[in-house]
């Protein structure tokens, strides 16, 4: 027989200790043995458990405690588990943020240990100052749990953003619900009665913030100005009911809504509405929605608390769906299934994780974003190239919208760590517009987002215990170098030029010094760091490790290619295409019958575009971003391919025009281009700063289809020298 045991602090009243308090009344006690262990006697709730389970108290922790750093705490008290003959299946710590239940689930003989997670903590952080308080002494424990369980989906991914926990199993488990005690209670006696003439809509919970009650009058008003035959009912009770009763009535709601105030026994009043209602701005699990779904009561919820809920289909116009909607029959519904998978969750615990035989090494991959750009479209080939050898995790910092910009297999696990994602145009906007309201709101934001970058890469850094970690930024290499653990290999990468600037010499001195590897993109920034870190930094072993394409496009034939040259990069100023722009319509009388295609979007875009009206250079096509798939045809149909940046690294762009078989014209700036460019043999490499020699150069290509023809074909030959598969090695052989 498996063996659970639950800690929770007390029954007091409560959502946690009701949803335990359900869960217990419906366990198999048959098959399982189960103690529940207390810390006081407090309860709230009047429940008869079954004579099988086992309720035990443990000695009384003063919660000064929970204010000590979890550590610490431990450290300084002690419960007594002499009584326990044999270590359990499985220790819960149910309560979540109690010391003593994180104590007791911690300590008690266990084969397992599993925390459950019952509110979106990233919310709480920001509104609670107590939470914060508690959090910040309580995180140290995370570590010693080799499971989390959360209620859904919506508490899982803050918890992790929050504690950095992402290379732990998380398993999604909601509460039980007592339907026996539903059904008994709804038939009890009350002086209550709704008008049936009316389609009569009821709300459930707190009168609080987090419900969204102001939220659901705004959309009660609308649906009153379409149809005068609804009427909504509030049970709860709260700090915002004033404030909420003063919005009603300011809304002209007053013969429209009914605050029934607290309610012990709310299903005799909810068995009377035809419908549920909910528009609460966040959630843990809503219990209410379960307990108008055994109700049988037709479900009116917003759309963002879909992942809260399993199953539950949102409304993205709730108004609407209201203004629509028609008295239904009622089905009350037991819930047998739905609690029926819950126990089942619940019991798997006790199992040990299946034996996979032998575990692949775990690569953790840390990017800034996964949107478009050379440096992200190299990291996703990466982690696609690692996923046919290792367990692979991709953390991107930001959630960019159309990420990732590039396919990634599917045994890739993609994670994003923070909500929010940069605010530098709204805070430029706010500059522009000399709106002082909003510079300070975004200014903040601004400062937030910094602070939880930052925050969230330390996190998963210091909480990843096993295999490997990948830094792909300076930013980012500090902190692996800082607190990567001892049995990881840490590897740092840059992508482009540290140009000798002095945090880059700083760090390969000092900073980087813990790193295991440093990849650098060209054998001249391998000698140049090896030189720097000499007599500073013994323990980083540098090593030279190329961007690779993952495959070569066929490209046309010449006589099908177009007199265009091409450009491809983020328009900013580090790319210098304000100087392509000019160099072309300064060269244009001297080919008149070609054109400059600039692919990319950037800050600096507006500023071309004007150049180019004012010059009426109808001949420059300034496209905006495009997809790598159409970016491919377009460099397929060109003829030339022209660089002007003043810093690069490893360009990738220029890897992929050669494998489009295109020449290159391009600036021999320090790093870069002069690794990729053969100088005469696939393209020109020109001095820096010699604008007459570039343009003489592209010209004259331009004008020499068979020197275009015989440098492109070679270009595409050199392109191998950057195939996937001889980077490939290079990798294995560091990684293993």
């Amino acid at each position: 027989m498996k063996r659970i045991a639950f800690f929770q602090d007390n029954l007091d009243v409560g959502g946690i200790q009701k949803s335990i308090a359900n869960l217990l009344m419906n366990f198999d006690y048959e098959n399982y043995q189960v103690d529940l262990y207390l810390s006081d006697k407090k309860s709230f709730w009047d429940v008869q458990f079954p004579e099988q389970l086992n309720i035990k108290y443990l000695r009384h922790i003063p919660r000064m405690y929970s204010f000590i750093p979890f550590d610490v705490a431990k450290n300084l008290v002690s419960l007594d588990f002499s009584d326990v003959k044999e270590p359990y299946d499985v220790a819960i710590d149910f309560n979540s943020y109690q010391f003593s239940c994180a104590l007791g689930a911690l300590t008690v003989p266990a084969k397992r240990r599993v925390m459950w997670i019952h509110n979106n903590v990233n919310v709480k952080l920001e509104n609670e100052w107590k939470y914060r308080v508690l959090w910040h002494n309580f995180k140290d424990k995370f570590k010693y749990y080799d499971e989390f369980v959360g209620v859904s989906k919506g508490v899982i991914e803050p918890f992790k953003e929050c504690s950095g926990m992402y290379d732990k199993k998380f398993t999604v488990i909601q509460n039980t619900i007592d339907t026996r005690e539903i059904f008994t209670r709804m038939t009890e006696k009350v002086d209550f009665a709704v008008d049936k003439s009316k389609l009569n809509f009821v709300a459930l919970g707190r009168l609080c913030h987090q419900k969204g009650y102001d939220i659901m009058l705004e959309e009660f008003g609308k649906v009153v100005r379409a149809r005068d035959d609804v009427h909504l009912y509030i049970i709860g009770d709260g700090d915002k009911r004033l404030m909420l009763e003063y919005q009603r009535d300011s809304l002209g709601l007053t013969d429209y809504v009914t605050f029934l105030g607290p309610k012990k026994n709310p299903y005799v009043y909810m068995k009377e509405m035809d419908a549920f209602l909910s528009t609460s701005r966040y959630e843990g699990q809503p219990l209410n929605v379960m307990e108008a779904t055994a109700l049988g009561l037709p479900l009116y919820c917003t759309k963002n608390l879909e992942i809260y809920s399993e199953g539950l289909v949102g409304y993205e116009d709730v108004a609407e769906a209201m203004i629509a909607a028609k008295r239904a029959e009622k089905h009350c519904d037991d819930l047998r299934a739905y609690n029926g998978e819950i126990l089942r969750r619940v019991t798997a615990l006790t199992e040990e994780p299946p034996d996979d035989g032998e575990k692949k090494k775990q690569v953790n991959i840390i990017a800034l974003h996964l949107g478009v750009g050379g440096v992200e479209k190299a990291i996703m080939s990466m982690a696609n190239l690692f996923a046919e050898r290792y367990d692979v995790r991709l953390y991107s910092v930001y959630k960019l919208p159309g990420s990732p910009a590039l396919p990634i297999d599917e045994r890739v696990s993609v994670r994003y760590l923070l909500r929010d994602v940069p605010n530098r145009e709204e805070w430029k906007a706010a500059i522009r517009n000399r709106d002082l309201c909003a510079f300070w709101k975004e200014s903040l934001r601004s400062l937030r987002i910094l602070t939880g970058k930052k925050s969230v890469v330390r996190k998963m850094i210091k909480n990843t215990t096993q295999g490997v970690i990948i830094t792909t930024r300076h930013e980012d290499n500090l902190p692996l170098s800082r607190y990567g653990a001892k049995d990881v290999l840490k590897i740092g990468q840059l992508h482009h030029d540290h140009c000798f600037e002095r945090k880059y010499v700083r760090a390969f001195k000092h900073g980087y010094k813990n790193l295991d590897i440093l990849a650098l993109l060209t054998p001249q920034l391998v000698d140049e760091a090896a030189a720097i870190m000499k007599g500073h930094n013994d323990h980083t072993e540098l090593i030279y490790m190329p961007n690779f394409l993952d495959y070569y496009p066929e490209p046309p034939s010449d006589d099908r290619r177009e007199k265009t040259v091409i450009a491809v990069g983020r328009v900013t100023e580090v790319k210098r295409f304000d100087l392509l722009v000019e160099q072309f319509i300064h060269m244009h009388a001297r080919v008149p019958d070609w054109k400059l295609k600039l692919i990319g979007d950037g800050e600096d875009l507006p500023k071309l575009r004007e150049t180019v009206e004012k010059n009426h250079a109808d001949y420059i096509e300034l496209t905006g971003q495009m997809d790598n798939a159409l970016v491919e045809q377009e460099m397929c149909r060109a003829s030339v391919f022209a660089m002007s940046s003043q810093s690069e690294g490893l360009p990738f762009v220029l890897l992929e025009a050669q494998s489009c078989a295109l020449p290159i014209v391009a600036y021999d700036v320090r790093v870069g281009p002069g690794f990729v460019v053969h100088d005469g043999v696939d393209g020109y490499l020109i001095p820096e700063g010699n604008r007459a020699q570039y343009e003489d150069k592209l010209a004259a290509l331009m004008n020499a289809p068979e020197d275009r023809a015989r440098m492109g074909c070679q270009a595409r030959q050199n392109a191998e020298e950057f195939s996937r598969e001889r980077v490939a090695e290079k990798w294995y052989t560091v990684i293993g």
